[in-house]
Order: structure tokens, then C-alpha cells, then sequence
């Protein structure tokens, strides 16, 4: 290979190669520029400082020699040495100085900052170029993303400026609780705060840190760890102090970090430990990546009870508290650890938001001055005052404890893929061993076994260890009555058919707790291995290895968890049968005020020779329940307001209309579905025109408008009776149409009853004709109702009475009780029924919005799914999971 490929994958590793390889060919003759190629080269960029200016010198040159034979030059070359810069052609030097805010001087840009040579100090560019100046100078509110990208826009990767940036990203953090949007402005008083956050910018310019540590002279150099931690953030500060032999001691700071509260809340000590956790790491980061001889690490810790766990490190305490712990135990000693007040810990500052300017004179940049002084007087904890120590009831092994190394099962749905998730990693290690190098079928036995002896080591830890030491369980314990023994690190059943001529496992099968996570993904396996039938076969199958303590309700709440049984079983909820709308108990108003629409079809007739369709147009009166037919010759929007024209003209305007929202007319092909929804929007606008409301139930729900559905179907009933010709001639098909609206008109409303002195039952006709079957009948009025318009209106009137008397008390009854189901809520996953497809095929969606209706029930559902938002009632959803279930396995 000659030339390298630039934009690659392999680009930065083959550069990096290419460029030891090179070194190591001189390792003999120039081993200075080995060290300073292989260790001190950041990507194309090289750092390094040196005791002296003669080893600067010389090493400049073996550096440059060795790069010049591959064709390599160095650019940029700066030092806080005049003389050392003088032997480094000018070609070759920086360029010209960099102006920073307050002097003209030379400055340097190392990893992000900024390095002023004559002063040896380093500083940090806060020119904030991402960012729009309107946000910048405060003339207004920033949006979420470019408040992160005004922090992201400081690059400060030694942490030297943790106790400003904290401030940054507590208010970040804050917008995210908020759930504002990327393009929102954020709130006013997050915006606030941010404003003076920038603010202080101005001041960060200003600072100079010194970057040399000054060793020479040196007795001892002891590194120290101030850790400290608030509900809303933790953080670790590191110091050398450095103590010479004429006795000063000088502080420098070293490194920070600080990290925000998680979203989830924990305890002041959990956040203290984690604290103390990160100072830990910090501590050996510092140590590896310096060449300083460090003589001793302190830590330092405000917290009793963070320090009182780390010095119990053999106790008992929750899986939080024991990981930490224990990763603790391996960084660090407890004679490390010592405790100061919190007035006295820096690291406080980097632990909460801090709107004051940073100054150079902080304490954060100065260091503790306690530790300038001599051990003598350094704090010392009360041994009388110790904090109580919490979280000791959780059952963690400490001992042979291999949790630690085995993968998060929480991250895992299926037991084989856990399974051969571990044994990759046991793969892995027989690769570095050169034992393997695949997997194989022992590595899959070895992961089964890790995980059943995790399992049990979680569950029943006090019984194994007393089983280990020889001991006798308690007679408290679930283990009681199934006699355990202690087999090559398992526990198993003690059984009495040892004599029995079976597997071993049969005869001593491995004990297991039905609620912990490996027993529920083993027990899942077997419920799928049985077709998600029968749960008597899972318990049958799983009892030939396995000896799980509640086994049965352990496999009854498997098989209920199942999605696809769920799936399988679901139905929809459905709610009690609303209230009728207002329209449908409107009286004393004309006929067809209110009132319904519905199309069906389509019919043939005959024109001439041709075969033409032909569709029915039916209105219903919502109140009094007459009907309105109407023959539309096509589907065009023209041919629809024309039919709903002749309607109104012979009927008058409703003030209402309802119809379907297309997708649930029964009897509808594709060709009527898709017309009606070309027709909506000149629907719509006819009614404005006429100061109609033009109102559609929900899709998918047919029975909300089973006020004109039914009426269809007599409408189909009375044609089939009358119609004699398959193909009619049009003039015959508005004819049946006119009929059989007057035979449905004259259908009764109530009761009919047989007594000669009862009045007749009260039907559509009388509020249309004035009697049910079109005979003149002018009823009786009162004598001052003489007047032909008066005695009009006194028979419309006892029409009407009687409808509220004989007719309305019929609409009481729900016919079904109360619904007892939890109601539908946002954020649970549902899955749509559609009869047209399998079951397997529904498609599934979030609950994103609720309608619930007059009375508070939920009568319909916004979904979102994965093919698009979809407006449905509640018998059409079937709930898989609820929001709060699938809240509590998020967390």
C-alpha cells in the first residue's frame, strides 16, 4: 500500500499504524522518538513536555528525522522555551499569536483549549460560534437545541470547569423533565437561568490555569479526591499536593467530574456512593495516565454513611449499594478514605447550580486550604456521631458473587438468547486462551450453570451459606419442607427415589424461585415449547429438571405476560350503551330537523338496452324516526347535493345532519367509499351554506348509527317484497322507493293496542300526514282552535304529547348494566380489531388520546401504529398492556 484512503472506517487506525510502524524502525538508534510517536500522539497532533531543554531539543530532532524518512513533516511546533523554538525552522513554527479577549498573546489551541506559551497557562475559547447572537446577547429565548448546543460548544475534557457546566446541564435536565420540544423556546424561568449561565461566559475567558506542576525539589506527591453529591448532581475534584524539601507544600488541580442526578430520584446516600464511585475512577485515570511517582491517594467524603458502607464492605446491602461497592473495593483500600465537613468540600460547588461569575481567585482553582497545612490539623471524624447505616436487608452474595460479570438480564426477553449471550462471552475467553474458537456445546451448559447458580445465589443466600458452612438451614426458610443439598455449587431436592433407575436430574432436580427473572425466561421457553397451550404441560415438563418454589402461579403469570396469548385472547371492553344525543329527544320541532343520512346500494336498472347503477339516498328524522328516500343516478358530488337538495326542498333544512364516516356503510363497496370521500368537503360546505352542522361518528363504529342502518334493512326488505324484476326500469324504481318510504312511515312507534277505545298507535305518518294511513282525520281541538291553522297546530301539539308520553318513556331502558372494565387510557398498547383480518394481522398502536363521551365513559380512542394515526371506538380495541404495566417495565 502506497496511499491511504481518506474518510474511511479504517482511515484514523491505519494512519496510527503506519505511523508506529515507522517509529518502531528506529527504536534503536532514536528510542526518544519511539516514546514521544507511540505514546504522546493524539491523531495528527503531538503533546509532550520534558525536564529539560537540552532532552526538548534532542528529542525535537529525532522526532522530525524519524517522520521525514515516511514522508511526514510536523507543523505548528510551539514551546514556552524561546531557545527550544529556535532550533525549529520558522516554516515549521505556529503561526502568528491569537488574540484572546484581554492581551495579544501567542496562545495555542491543545485538545480543545487554549495554551498561552509565555505564561504556560492554559485558557479556554468561549466564542460560542454555533450559537445565534440574538440568544447569545439575550435579546431572546433559546430553543432546547440550541441551549445544547451552546453547552456542547465547550469542550472541557480534564473537567476543569465542572462547577460552571454543571449549571448547564441541570437546566437541560430540567427541559427534559418538562418534555419540551427541539424547536420550542424554552420556559421563562429556565431561560432565565440560562441567560445569566451565558452571561458568565465572560468571565471563563479571563481564566488562566497554570499547566505546569513544577516537580522539581520534590519529597512527596499525594493525590487527592474530594467527592460530594446534592439531588441534583454528584461530582469529584482532583488535587496534587506536592510537598518540597524545604518544607511548602503547593496545590494544583488536576481533573474534575461532575455528572447530573438521574432522572429517577435516589437517596442523598445512594448519590453519595455514586460520588464516591466516580472519584474512584477519577483517582486511577489520573494515576495511570501521569508519569509522577504518586507517594499516596486520599479520599475525601462529607458522607458517614457513604463512608461507613465502604469501610463495612463484608455487609449485606442492596444490589445498588453492593455493585458500587464492590467496584470500589477493587480501586481503592478503606484506609483511604477519610471524612471532611461540607463547608471544607469543594466538590459541593460542582453539585448544584452556581449563577455567581467564576473568578480565578475560586476555591475550586486554589484548592482546600486545609491541605496546606499539617496532617495534624486536617479533619478527623466524630466517632461518636455515625449515620445511621440503611439498606442492609437485601439478600447479596459477596462471596463467589459472579453476577457482576454475567450480562444485565433485564436487557433480555428470551431465555436462549441470554443463554447464548453468556456463552459468547465464555468464547471469548477460550479465544484469548486459545482453548476455542467457536462456540460450542459445553459453552452453553457453563452459561446454564452460571445463571442457575446466579439465580439461586440471588434468591437464597442465607441458605447457602449455611449449607456452605456445614450448618443447617432455618426453619424459616422456604427450603424447608423440599430438604436441600449443596451438589457442585447447586442447590437441589434431597429426594427419596435415589434407587430409582432415572436420570439424575430427575431424581435430584435444581431448586429455583419462581419470581426471579431467570426462572420466568425458563419457564417462558417451556410455555412456548408447548404451543402457548396448556399450563398443566409446562408445570409437567419443567418438573423433570427443575424443582421451582410456586411453580404453578409462577407458570399462570408467565402464560398471562405472553403478548401473543394475549393477542390470541383479547377483547375489546366494551363499554354500556351511551345516552341518546339531544337529536334523538328533540320534540315539538319540525320533522327532519334533526336528522341522518345514509347511502346503499347499488341497484340496476334498466335504460333502454344498457344495465345503468343506481343508488338510494335515505334520510331519517332522528325524533320522530319517518324516512326520506331518494334515487342519487351517480356517485358524483353533483349527483349527492342534488339529493340532499330535493330533500330539503320537499322536507325543509335540518339544523343537524349526521352520517358515517365512510368506512362503515354496510353494504358499501369500495367504489361508494371512496366517493363519499370525495363528497365531504362539499357536504361540509353545503351545510355552512344553510347553517346546517354536518356531524360523522367515528370510523369503524357502524352501531353509532344504527339509527339509519336499521332502516336500510327495511328499506331492503320492502323492495325485495315489492321489486318483481331483477333489472327495473328507473321509472319503476322510484316508484317502490316512494312506497316503501310511506310503508315505513306508517310503521307504529308504541305499543299497538287491540282495545277499540284506545287511540291508534302513534307512527311516523302522523307527524308527516297528519294520520298514519293518509285518511283525513282532523282530530279533536278546542273551541277556540276553530281557525283551520289552530286546529293544525293543536293536532301537531297532541301528536307531539304523545310522543313524549307513549314514545319517549320506551327510550329509558339501557338494556345492559354499567361496565365494571377499566377504561381505556393513554399509553396503553391496544391492538384494532378488524374482522376482515386474521388475528395475527391486527394491527397493534399506543393509546395517544382518549374521547370519552357525555356520561365520562370512553367511547372512542386515538392510536398511533406503525402505519399511521387512526381515530376508533373502544369495541374495536382490545388492550394488550396497560400504560401503567409497560411504565413499570420501562423503569
Amino acid at each position: 500500500m502506497v496511499s491511504l484512503i481518506f474518510g474511511a472506517r479504517s482511515s484514523p487506525f491505519l494512519a496510527h499504524s503506519v505511523r508506529n510502524a515507522n517509529a518502531r524502525e528506529y527504536a534503536e538508534t532514536h528510542p526518544r522518538a519511539l516514546r514521544a510517536i507511540t505514546e504522546s500522539h493524539y491523531m495528527d497532533d503531538l503533546v509532550d513536555s520534558y525536564n529539560t531543554e537540552d532532552e526538548a531539543i534532542e528529542t525535537a530532532k529525532e522526532i522530525n528525522f524519524v517522520h521525514e524518512q515516511a514522508g511526514f513533516i510536523l507543523r505548528g511546533w510551539n514551546s514556552n522555551s524561546s531557545r527550544v523554538l529556535s532550533t525549529i525552522p520558522e516554516d515549521l513554527r505556529a503561526p502568528a499569536a491569537t488574540h484572546l479577549g484581554i492581551e495579544l498573546n501567542s496562545s495555542e489551541k491543545t485538545l480543545g483549549l487554549l495554551w498561552i506559551p509565555n505564561a504556560d497557562t492554559l485558557s479556554f475559547n468561549t466564542s460560542m460560534n454555533r450559537v445565534p447572537r440574538e440568544v447569545y446577547n439575550q435579546n431572546r429565548a433559546p430553543t432546547k437545541r440550541e441551549a445544547l448546543s451552546a453547552v456542547m460548544s465547550i469542550f472541557d475534557p480534564l473537567g476543569l470547569l465542572s462547577l460552571f457546566t454543571i449549571t448547564a446541564k441541570i437546566l437541560l435536565q430540567n427541559l427534559w423533565r418538562l418534555q419540551v420540544g427541539w424547536d420550542e423556546p424554552v420556559p421563562t424561568e429556565i431561560a432565565k437561568g440560562f441567560g445569566t449561565w451565558l452571561k458568565n461566559l465572560e468571565e471563563i475567558k479571563r481564566l488562566q490555569l497554570p499547566r505546569f506542576y513544577n516537580t522539581r525539589g520534590v519529597r512527596s506527591v499525594e493525590l487527592h479526591i474530594l467527592c460530594d453529591a446534592s439531588a441534583q448532581a454528584y461530582a469529584a475534584v482532583a488535587y496534587w499536593r506536592i510537598l518540597r524539601y524545604n518544607g511548602n507544600v503547593d496545590l494544583v488541580l488536576v481533573s474534575g467530574k461532575a455528572k447530573v442526578a438521574p432522572l429517577r430520584a435516589q437517596s442523598i446516600p445512594r448519590m453519595e456512593l455514586q460520588a464516591a464511585l466516580i472519584g474512584a475512577r477519577l483517582a486511577k485515570t489520573i494515576v495511570e495516565e501521569h508519569r509522577l511517582t504518586v507517594d499516596r491517594v486520599v479520599y475525601w467524603s462529607d458522607s458517614k454513611t457513604a463512608l461507613q458502607w465502604i469501610r463495612n464492605g463484608a455487609r449485606r446491602y442492596t444490589p445498588f449499594v453492593a455493585h458500587r461497592l464492590g467496584e470500589i473495593a477493587e480501586l481503592t483500600q478503606e484506609n483511604q478514605w477519610r471524612w471532611i465537613p461540607t463547608n471544607l468540600n469543594i466538590a459541593d460547588d460542582a453539585t448544584r447550580m452556581n449563577c455567581q461569575p467564576i473568578k480565578q481567585e475560586d476555591r475550586w482553582f486554589i484548592g482546600p486550604l486545609f491541605l496546606l497545612e499539617n496532617e495534624d490539623t486536617w479533619p478527623h471524624e466524630d466517632p461518636e456521631q455515625e449515620d445511621s447505616t440503611e439498606e442492609l436487608v437485601a439478600y447479596v452474595t459477596i462471596a463467589e458473587n459472579t453476577s457482576s460479570s454475567l450480562p444485565d438480564i433485564s436487557r433480555f426477553s428470551s431465555y436462549e438468547k441470554l443463554i447464548r449471550s453468556t456463552a459468547r462471552i465464555l468464547v471469548f475467553v477460550d479465544i484469548c486462551r486459545k482453548r476455542s474458537t467457536s462456540i460450542e456445546v459445553r459453552h452453553l451448559k457453563l452459561a446454564e450453570y452460571l445463571w442457575q447458580r446466579t439465580a439461586q445465589e440471588e434468591s437464597f443466600a442465607g441458605d447457602l451459606s449455611r449449607l456452605r458452612t456445614g450448618k443447617a438451614i432455618q426453619r424459616t426458610s422456604r427450603l424447608i419442607k423440599v430438604d436441600p443439598v449443596l451438589e457442585e455449587g447447586l442447590l437441589r431436592v434431597r429426594g427419596r427415589i435415589d434407587a430409582a433407575i432415572a436420570p439424575d436430574q430427575i431424581k435430584r432436580p435444581i431448586i429455583l424461585d419462581g419470581r426471579h427473572p431467570f426462572t420466568k425466561l425458563l419457564l417462558a421457553r417451556e410455555h412456548c415449547a408447548a404451543g402457548h397451550a396448556n399450563n398443566e404441560r409446562v408445570v409437567n415438563d419443567v418438573r423433570q429438571k427443575y424443582w421451582v418454589i410456586n411453580l404453578r402461579p409462577a407458570v399462570k403469570k408467565v402464560a398471562r405476560e405472553c403478548l401473543l396469548c394475549r393477542l390470541r385472547r383479547s377483547t375489546p371492553n366494551v363499554p354500556a350503551i351511551g345516552n341518546l344525543p339531544a337529536a334523538r329527544l328533540d320534540p315539538f320541532h319540525r320533522p327532519f330537523t334533526n336528522c341522518g343520512v345514509d347511502f346503499f346500494g347499488p341497484m340496476l336498472v334498466a335504460v333502454g338496452r344498457r344495465r345503468e347503477k343506481r343508488w338510494g339516498v335515505l334520510f331519517t328524522c332522528l325524533t320522530t324516526r319517518a324516512v326520506h328516500l331518494e334515487l342519487a343516478a351517480s356517485l358524483s358530488t353533483d349527483s349527492a347535493l342534488m339529493a340532499i337538495r330535493r330533500m330539503a326542498a320537499r322536507r325543509g333544512w335540518p339544523s343537524i345532519m349526521y352520517s358515517d364516516n365512510a368506512t362503515n356503510f354496510r353494504g358499501a363497496d369500495a367504489e361508494l367509499k371512496k366517493a363519499y370521500s370525495e363528497w365531504e368537503p362539499a357536504l361540509r360546505d353545503l351545510g355552512l351554506l344553510h347553517r346546517m352542522q354536518w356531524r360523522f361518528i367515528p370510523p369503524g363504529a357502524p352501531n353509532q348509527g344504527g339509527a339509519w342502518e336499521r332502516l336500510v334493512r327495511s328499506v331492503k326488505v320492502a323492495l325485495n317484497t315489492a321489486l318483481r324484476e331483477k333489472v327495473p326500469r328507473e321509472e319503476v324504481l322510484i316508484t317502490l322507493l316512494s312506497e316503501a318510504e310511506y310503508s315505513i312511515n306508517a310503521r307504529p312507534l308504541t305499543h299497538v293496542s287491540v282495545d277499540p277505545a284506545d287511540s291508534e298507535a302513534l307512527t311516523p305518518n302522523h307527524f308527516l300526514l297528519g294520520t298514519s294511513m293518509g285518511l283525513p282525520f282532523s282530530g279533536p281541538c278546542e273551541v277556540a282552535d276553530r281557525r283551520t291553522w289552530r286546529a293544525a297546530q293543536a293536532l301537531a301539539d297532541t301528536f307531539w304529547r304523545r310522543w313524549v308520553h307513549e314514545y319517549l318513556p320506551t327510550l329509558v331502558p339501557r338494556g345492559q348494566p354499567a361496565s365494571t372494565h377499566r377504561s381505556l387510557k393513554k399509553g396503553d398498547l391496544v391492538v384494532i380489531v378488524d374482522p376482515n383480518l386474521p388475528r395475527n394481522f391486527w394491527p397493534r398502536g399506543i393509546i395517544e388520546e382518549i374521547h370519552p363521551g357525555p356520561d365520562g365513559e370512553v367511547r372512542s380512542a386515538t392510536v398511533r401504529t406503525s402505519s399511521g394515526v387512526f381515530h376508533r371506538p373502544t369495541r374495536k380495541l382490545a388492550v394488550l398492556t396497560l400504560g401503567e404495566e409497560a411504565a413499570r417495565k420501562l423503569r
